[in-house]
């Protein structure tokens, strides 16, 4: 199954908050959705899944309309971390009633992965820690086979045992039954060993989309040194994303071998390739970023 966001549109006292978003899901992809808080992630989820209704576009599964087809509802799954009633009940009976409305819904794995993680099956989740609420919440979503699972901060908050258990389960579930994963996360280290492909958000709308397997065949982190400071031509071709004195540390999107024999007729003092990751792809798009776990 192939999802895809056409042009949607969701407006709250009447301020726009999203507007202009486009992306598609691939079966067996990992998505990563990246942007400053107030830029509208927890709305694009809600709008996909129906809890907020469209002021304009359109959610589609294999070209048919989530709105005109409703058993593709069944399809995307989120749970709202703010807004989750979920917390009132327990496993077994959060289990019977999502077993009603989502029909692939496996009630008995799901309390053998429960009880498999040590997560008490006769408490109400609102007495689990917050380490426990989050893998809870992973395995509720795997356990409804729904086709796409949004996860809004799902490492929020996980001790780094439990996230990594998290990530396991998930990398597993995608390989095992090639569902697809959509993630927002604060942590762009986290995010940027798990995710395939990686949209930005920003003034409402998305800003740049990336395939990072793609990405990282083209686009170079180099630090360089000039005698005379960085050439302002350079920048025509990059982004600064860091400077240390005269050390200034460049990322370069489509790094060719032409802009290679451009550097190299500069006469850098000191030329070196550096790895590149999601955080240098997030600086380089919005340096002037704050609300980011950049560094770990």
């Amino acid at each position: 199954m192939r999802l895809d966001v056409n042009e949607l549109k969701k407006v709250i006292n009447n301020q726009t908050v999203i507007e202009n978003i486009n992306f598609s899901i691939e079966p067996g992809q990992i998505v990563g959705i990246v942007g400053r808080n107030g830029v509208g992630k927890t709305t694009l989820f809600k709008t996909m899944t129906g809890i907020y209704i469209a002021d304009e576009g359109q959610i589609t599964i294999d070209n048919q309309s989530v709105d005109n087809h409703l058993n593709l509802k069944q399809d995307i799954f989120f749970v709202d971390p703010l807004n989750n009633f979920n917390i009132n009940y327990t496993p077994i009976e959060i289990a019977k009633m999502y077993a009603i409305v989502y029909p692939k819904f496996n009630t008995k794995q799901f309390l053998v992965e429960v009880a498999k993680h040590n997560l008490p099956i006769k408490q109400r989740v609102k007495n689990y820690s917050k380490g426990m609420q989050g893998l809870f919440n992973v395995l509720l979503a795997l356990a409804t086979r729904a086709q796409f699972v949004i996860l809004d901060e799902p490492f929020d908050g996980l001790d780094v045992l439990i996230r990594e258990n998290v990530k396991r389960i998930l990398i597993n579930a995608v390989q095992l039954n090639q569902i697809s994963l959509i993630i927002s996360s604060h942590n762009l280290t986290e995010l940027d060993t798990l995710i395939d492909k990686a949209i930005i958000l920003k003034d409402t709308t998305v800003s740049c989309q990336y395939s990072l397997e793609n990405l990282r065949e083209t686009a170079r982190k180099v630090q360089l040194v000039f005698k005379d400071g960085l050439p302002s031509q350079l920048q025509a071709f990059g982004t600064v994303v860091e400077e240390r004195g005269r050390v200034s540390v460049m990322v370069f999107e489509n790094y060719t071998p032409q802009l290679d024999a451009k550097i190299a007729s500069l006469g850098p003092l000191l030329y070196e390739e550096l790895p590149l990751s999601l955080e240098d792809l997030f600086r380089s798009q919005l340096v002037d970023e704050a609300d980011y776990i950049l560094q770990k």
